[in-house]
């Protein structure tokens, strides 16, 4: 597989060939800096200093970034991207509650001529015609195809969303969408497993892939009640990291300020892997996490 530019960051290519794009997320309910959800009121400070704290992380490792905006309200998505296109220059992921919300994001970042750093999250069987629409009408190239199945939550059952005539793959391409990258979906510790049998089958179809594998540790309750609250921060730098140990090329890691947390450890599984290639006399480039964190 061949690398690719996804919105101005390399992407994909042979493990250990291109750092993994990390995405951190910002306004999601219940965050502390929103002020007021409804009207995307938050305090600034706050939330250009969560900016910095990932692109910080971003340059000691060597890992590329990227912000998921999310959103409950047209009128808040606006006031969020205003401000995050004016504080960070990298893909930015239009995210939120309903259609709506997210077509009003893509359309504010069209009618700034960004739609070039605009990943969609995400196209699933639940997608509307309107949006698909909408998502042409605003030259985005980029979405996540979340390929949840909810008749067959085994991986057998997401392939057929990524194969099939009526899947949400299949949907994008017909209106225009150049690059998509394969969410195979997480709803509990286990389904992380499936996780790793979806991402091995679509590599070699030519998609990119990867996960938000954190959503497990939400559901798992034994967490907390049987380990401890004190093992969270390991819990949530192991998940991260085994999207990339199977070769994963994005994680959506959670709320931005775990970005000290995710970043050395996936940032660490790069490194190996990068080593593994310059074993074979393929060294990757000196902006690769492999030189960065030595």
């Amino acid at each position: 597989m061949a690398t690719d530019n996804v919105c101005g960051v390399p992407m994909g290519g042979e493990p250990g060939e291109a750092p993994t794009l990390m995405i951190g997320t910002i306004f999601y309910d219940g965050h502390d800096i929103v002020e007021d959800q409804s009207k995307g009121a938050f305090d600034k400070n706050k939330a250009k200093a969560l900016i910095e704290l990932q692109a910080h992380w971003s340059q000691i490792t060597g890992l590329p970034c990227c912000l998921d905006v999310v959103a409950s309200t047209e009128e808040a998505m606006e006031n969020y991207l205003e401000f995050v296109v004016g504080e960070f220059d990298g893909p930015v992921m239009v995210d939120g509650s309903d259609a709506k919300v997210k077509m009003a994001g893509m359309r504010y970042l069209a009618s700034k001529k960004l739609s070039d750093r605009v990943i969609y999250n995400s196209v699933s069987m639940e997608t509307t015609d309107l949006e698909l629409e909408t998502i042409q009408e605003c030259g985005v190239k980029v979405v996540i195809a979340l390929v949840m199945n909810s008749l067959d939550f085994s991986a057998e059952g997401k392939m057929k969303l990524v194969t099939g005539e009526n899947g949400p793959v299949a949907k994008a391409k017909k209106y225009g969408v150049e690059k998509i990258l394969i969410d195979p979906g997480v709803i509990d510790l286990p389904s992380i497993g499936t996780v790793k049998e979806v991402m091995e089958k679509v590599r070699p179809l030519g998609y990119l892939t990867g996960s938000g594998v954190h959503n497990a540790l939400s559901n798992w309750k034994g967490l907390k009640t049987k380990i401890g609250k004190d093992f969270k921060p390991a819990a949530k730098a192991v998940v991260n990291a085994l999207s990339t140990a199977w070769n994963g090329d994005f994680v959506l890691y959670g709320p931005i300020s775990d970005a000290p947390i995710v970043f050395p450890a996936v940032a660490m599984v790069d490194a190996i892997l990068a080593q593994s290639r310059l074993e074979k006399g393929e060294a990757p480039d000196i902006s690769h996490p492999l030189f960065k964190i030595a």
